[in-house]
């Protein structure tokens, strides 16, 4: 028997249908785009998934990855990307984040600095080992930035490496800062290896001896320096310039042709981005709030400055008044200790403590999706 729905009932009914055709046709047409996700390098899985920096070689379309066992490059320059890995013999790289550049990889350890081939890692006659107690007797120990995610010392394009160590003072009694300043060269004379040769050392003792090291990085043909006693500025030739005596910097970055830097500023410590003026003024551009302290900072083009922090990763804005932070999609990263961060041709890598993460560049300004409260 047939149930019959009252006429009083099916004006309703029929409205709530059409209503809910209605809504389901315009959420059909409604299209989100597919997050892009990190995705991990096959390559780089097991005992190679620790990444303790990375080096963009542009002029090479070359990745250069510093791993925990292996020295490895990823060339672009063909379609595609070929990989080549290499023992070293570096330890400790738990704890120090050794630097490199488009030449060179360097280590530091019982008492001798390494400065070996990018382009001939395992040819022994390729490679320089410096004894410290050889250049200067009252050598110590290397005073090393201890960090996974700061270098522990600095090398510039120009094959100039800035080192720092402690040595026995005789005037004091007591341990003191002093840095080599090692200027090397790539002999490439030899038609089966480069080779890199050591040019000149000289050992730079600062007005300031006592205290450490907390941030040191190579830009525009300078070392920019923190200590406990304020931030420097030291040339390739090796000349001091004592730049900011109350600031502490714990980063510095470059963008659009300016030197920025952040730091403890003043007495009250307060957090501050200043931006270099000259070679020996500096403007007090914002100020930050202890937060922008927790960020490590690095660009990695004209237009891009990024801030990463454990797994997350964030775009940075500078100017006048203004240090912005805003967090993009780390779908792919979320519990990976971020390392390092470097850009070859069109696609962006991420080094981690346990694995190489790299997507296209073109989906790397993604920002990521705020909770819904």
């Amino acid at each position: 028997m047939k149930q019959l729905i009252p006429k009083k009932y099916l004006l309703p009914f029929l409205c709530l249908s059409f209503l809910f055709s209605s809504c389901k046709k315009e959420l059909e047409e409604v299209e989100v785009d597919p997050v892009v996700a990190w995705e991990a390098h096959q390559k780089f899985l097991y005992n190679q998934r620790f990444i303790v920096n990375l080096h963009a070689a542009e002029a090479e379309d070359r990745l250069q990855v510093l791993g925990m066992y292996i020295f490895s490059k990823i060339s672009h320059a063909r379609k595609g990307s070929k990989v080549s890995n290499y023992m070293h013999p570096f330890r400790d790289l738990s704890h120090y984040k050794y630097p490199m550049n488009s030449d060179i990889f360097t280590g530091a350890e019982d008492g001798s600095l390494y400065f070996r081939s990018v382009s001939d890692p395992v040819t022994s006659g390729a490679n320089l080992r410096i004894y410290a107690k050889e250049i200067d007797p009252d050598f110590l120990e290397f005073e090393l930035v201890m960090s996974n995610a700061l270098e522990s010392m600095a090398i510039s394009e120009n094959n100039v490496a800035l080192v720092p160590y402690r040595y026995a003072n005789e005037k004091t009694g007591r341990s003191s800062l002093r840095y080599f300043l090692v200027k090397l060269g790539v002999d490439k004379s030899n038609q089966s290896f480069n080779k890199i040769v050591l040019e000149e050392v000289k050992i730079l003792t600062p007005a300031q001896e006592g205290g450490f090291v907390r941030y040191m990085r190579s830009h525009q043909n300078n070392f920019y320096v923190a200590t406990d006693w304020g931030f420097y500025k030291i040339s390739e030739e090796g000349e001091i310039d004592f730049q900011m005596p109350d600031q502490v910097a714990y980063a510095t970055f470059e963008h659009k042709g300016d030197l920025y830097a952040i730091a403890r500023h003043g007495r009250q410590q307060t957090h501050a981005l200043f931006r270099s003026m000259s070679g020996q003024s500096w403007s007090l551009d914002a100020h930050t709030g202890n937060v922008a302290e927790w960020f490590n900072y690095i660009t990695i083009s004209d237009d891009v400055i990024l801030a990463f922090r454990h797994s997350q990763i964030f775009e940075v804005e500078v100017g006048i008044d203004k240090l912005q932070l805003r967090e993009l999609d780390n779908t792919g990263l979320v519990g990976h200790t971020i390392t390092s961060i470097a850009k070859v041709k069109n696609k962006v890598y991420i080094g981690t403590q346990s694995g190489l993460f790299s997507k296209a560049a073109e989906h790397l300004l993604t920002y990521k999706e705020e909770e819904k409260k």
